[in-house]
């Protein structure tokens, strides 16, 4: 029940002219570990209603969100389909930064919540090889379990650095965290 009422992030964001409170939680990995870069292209997968799109616009980034619902305002680009079967040319890279709030609709089992939205982190990470630029940033949501170790290594064998981060605005009860990360090194291709 406290999930459904609006907290101080919740009327924050609706006095700034934010959809969701989730804006908090970029804006401080942003300020606890910079991330965002100063221009360039973001790609927000899961970006519906659009709080993360709205603040990585505002900082002068060309954003293209991906959701099943497009946010309702305009100055992004926005795909309308699962970032889970999204073709990576249909992206129209390359990006200068990825980031993924995206969660899947809760059950309430935290195992299988768990495993499905580390399906969701791990489908944002493995779209940095085929469309982040070489130095680029990453940030995705996790929900803390058995699955979230490994796919807290692979993103620090892919990037220069990385941290993980609960932001202040992240619920108390919340399994979530972030991993956010700078500097992508791109495997090295075959020849």
């Amino acid at each position: 029940m406290s999930y459904r009422r609006p907290d101080h992030w919740t009327r924050k964001a609706k006095t700034e002219g934010y959809a969701a409170r989730s804006v908090f939680k970029l804006a401080q990995i942003d300020r606890q570990f910079p991330v965002v870069p100063k221009t360039g292209r973001a790609l927000d997968l899961g970006c519906f209603p659009g709080s993360w799109s709205r603040w990585l616009l505002l900082r002068g980034l060309a954003v293209t969100g991906v959701d099943l619902e497009a946010p309702e305002f305009t100055g992004g680009t926005w795909i309308v389909g699962s970032a889970l079967e999204i073709d990576a040319e249909a992206l129209g890279g390359p990006f200068d930064l990825v980031v993924s709030d995206m969660a899947p609709n809760t059950t309430g089992d935290r195992f299988t919540d768990h495993c499905r939205q580390m399906a969701l982190a791990t489908r944002a990470l493995d779209l940095c090889e085929p469309i982040l630029r070489p130095g680029g940033g990453f940030v995705t949501k996790v929900f803390d379990g058995e699955d979230a170790p490994a796919l807290v290594k692979r993103v620090q064998a892919s990037f220069a650095e990385s941290k993980r981060i609960k932001p202040e605005a992240t619920r108390g009860r919340s399994v979530e965290f972030f991993v956010a990360a700078r500097g992508y090194r791109p495997p090295p291709r075959n020849r």
